[in-house]
């Protein structure tokens, strides 16, 4: 077999290790208990990580020093030797499938949280007030001894990591946590050998590159990770990333590099681009700072199509890409890009909804287990959750093939289950045909054909389309099993003039043309996509009208301020809370304000974006007709896709007979 990504698949050499190809895990939460020990269900991810073909597997976010800096309680930790039997049964499972295994160092600074700290200060470079989780405390400057103390915490940390068989420690000196704080002219403000220029203010960096190098020798690799710029006003830029770079070049063994810090909520979406961004929008940072260093440079950013991939390498571009959320979506992706399954590749949508359940600080506290919209399986292992051990043959009816009845159809066909997928129109995707319209959620048509053709290659599942699910067909039937999974429609106002020809619903917006002004009734986050995707790419001039004081109520707290931060680019787009629609006219819409008082604002074509409501009366007139019944998805109660997805999916693989036992 030909490979059609050859330099994607191609060997790297740093330092004295060899990665097998140029994909790596970007680091990625280690699932720690409060003792900061792993847990024996990270040791498993982290194995299945680097069995989906990955040449090296980072273990992300590290304590080197909890005395002086711990940002949350359930982080794994280096400075207590009672990490290194699961340290090493991790590692020992990342080498048995082949990759490397790494893990990133971190210190918080200043933006530690004081509930963790054993003398309740948090430190920093300079003095002044911090933020982290619920609100603001003090932050102490680091003396010259607190900062050599450090220095030997992460020479320690990374001799500890080398004992528990790491072969590389990837420093995190991005994202504005403590050696990012140290380059930031925003966050250190000092006039002794660490602060004023480049040089000092990088002179953290280097002293921990030595000590790493001094402790450990050859024994590990050393990486760092930079942002190759902050993206905020009087804080670290590209020019001095990559002067930081070049004091650094020769004593670390790669440069990693990221982009933004936490210090500015709208600059930090660039850690995780978002929709909004195109794929690989941070790589330039790392072309600019590869011009001009030695060792190999690594770049990450909403990556995951390996064509695109397979250019930045052939070009020279970078020396390798890291994968974080794409991995969460399919941690099959590189093995299945080196065997030509690219079809196959369930690509993230960059929704953010796994950043914004775990993520401290978007968070006050992790809630451990993060979701994925496109993966049910997300942060569960084969080990636990296999589809052989849960065999079986019941014959199974899905009404429905939207995102909830796919998976559910896939789930039980997986367990061995025959399936039939009955669907009334003539495709699938149910609602999410609308949801994919803006021209940023391309990815969620992806999703979809990705489904639809594993679907179709099952033997098992026979689909139904133009298929109008009724009691009597369900008798004729005769399921041993009715899952049922037949979405919801969109509300209506009761707004005189609701029906009226310049208006449209959300759920049309892909069928029909919007005319030049355009007026979204509803600033829920589907309001508030379609009315950037109106504003942005079909340069149209926008009105949202949200009844509450708060839009895109309910979006992942990332998408969240990422749709902010859209929205206060566009001028040509207005939002106006707290305020009601009370009829719609021809030419326009008139409005209550929050003072009470009435404006008529004109539209060519008015959305109804109000919400969605469930078909659940319709649901129920299918439920316990044939065999056992299940509701799933937004007909049970409206929901995020992740939602439907994991309801549907676990509803087919958890069917079973009693006389299976």
């Amino acid at each position: 077999m030909i490979c059609k990504y050859p330099h994607l698949f191609s060997p790297l050499r740093f330092g004295n290790l060899v990665s097998k190809n140029r994909i790596f895990s970007a680091p990625m939460g280690a699932s720690s208990g409060a003792d900061g020990f792993m847990t024996p269900e990270g040791i498993l991810n982290f194995e299945e990580l680097a069995r989906g073909g990955v040449g090296l597997v980072c273990i992300g976010e590290t304590l080197v020093h909890r005395k002086t800096g711990n940002n949350h309680g359930n982080v794994l930790r280096l400075d207590d030797p009672g990490v290194l039997p699961g340290l090493r049964k991790c590692t020992d499972g990342i080498h048995r499938q082949g990759a490397l295994a790494s893990i990133e160092l971190i210190h918080p600074g200043r933006r530690a949280d004081p509930k963790y700290s054993p003398d309740g200060k948090v430190y920093g470079p300079s003095a002044g007030m911090g933020h982290y989780g619920d609100g603001e405390h003090y932050v102490t400057e680091m003396d010259e001894e607190l900062i050599s103390t450090v220095v030997e915490a992460f020479g320690d940390a990374a001799e500890m990591a080398m004992l528990g068989g790491c072969d590389m420690v990837t420093v995190q000196a991005a994202h504005g946590w403590l050696f990012s704080q140290f380059l930031s002219p925003n966050t250190n403000k000092r006039t002794d050998r660490f602060g004023g220029s480049i040089e000092n203010r990088a002179r953290l960096h280097v002293m921990v590159a030595e000590n790493i190098r001094k402790k450990c020798g050859d024994g590990v690799a050393i990486d760092f990770r930079l942002s190759g710029s902050d993206f905020m006003e009087n804080s670290a830029t590209l020019e001095d990333v990559v002067q930081a770079a070049k004091l650094l070049d020769g004593k670390v063994d790669m440069l990693h590099i990221s982009a933004a810090t936490f210090d500015d909520k709208r600059a930090s979406i660039r850690m995780f681009p978002c929709m909004f961004y195109d794929r690989g929008c941070n790589a330039f940072l790392a072309e600019e700072i590869k011009k001009h260093v030695s060792v190999p440079v690594v770049t990450v950013g909403a990556f995951g199509e390996p064509a695109q991939m397979e250019r930045m390498i052939a070009e020279g571009r970078v020396d390798a890409i890291a994968l974080g959320r794409q991995l969460l979506a399919d941690r099959m992706m590189p093995e299945k890009a080196r065997c030509g399954r690219e079809d196959d590749i369930m690509l993230c949508t960059r929704c953010n909804e796994c950043m914004s359940l775990n993520f401290v600080p978007y968070v006050k506290y992790p809630l451990g287990h993060a979701h994925c919209a496109v993966n049910p399986m997300m942060g569960l292992n084969d080990r636990t959750f296999n589809p052989v051990v849960r065999r079986g043959h019941q014959r199974v009816l899905v009404v429905g093939a939207g995102p909830a009845g796919m998976e559910a159809a896939l789930g039980a066909a997986e367990c061995g289950h025959d399936v039939i997928l009955a669907e009334k129109t003539d495709s699938f995707g149910g609602t999410l045909k609308a949801a994919w319209h803006p021209e940023f959620k391309k990815d969620i048509k992806s999703f979809v054909d990705v489904l639809g053709r594993r679907i179709m290659k099952m033997k098992n599942i026979r689909v139904e389309f133009n298929t109008e699910v009724t009691p009597d067909y369900i008798r004729a039937l005769a399921p041993d099993s009715v899952i049922i999974a037949i979405g919801a429609k969109p509300v209506v106002p009761d707004i005189p003039g609701a029906d009226g020809e310049n208006v449209i619903l959300s759920t049309q917006i892909h069928e029909k043309e919007l005319g030049r002004k355009v007026v979204f009734i509803g600033g829920g986050m589907v309001g508030c996509e379609e009315g950037i995707n109106a504003a942005k790419y079909g340069g149209r001039d926008v009105t949202i009208i949200e009844m509450t004081d708060t839009i895109a109520r309910g979006a992942p707290y990332v998408h969240y301020i990422s749709i902010l931060s859209e929205i206060e680019k566009l001028d040509n787009l207005r939002v106006l809370k707290q305020t009601k629609c009370v009829a719609v006219r021809d030419g326009g819409v008139v409005v209550e304000g929050p003072d009470g008082k009435e404006e008529f604002i004109e539209a060519d074509t008015v959305v109804m974006s109000a919400g969605m409501r469930p078909l659940s009366d319709e649901a129920w007139s299918l439920y316990g007709i044939g065999g056992q019944s299940m509701i799933v998805g937004d007909c049970k109660k409206p929901a995020r896709m992740n939602e439907a997805v994991t309801d549907g999916y676990f509803a087919g693989f958890n069917l079973q007979k009693l006389d299976e036992y």
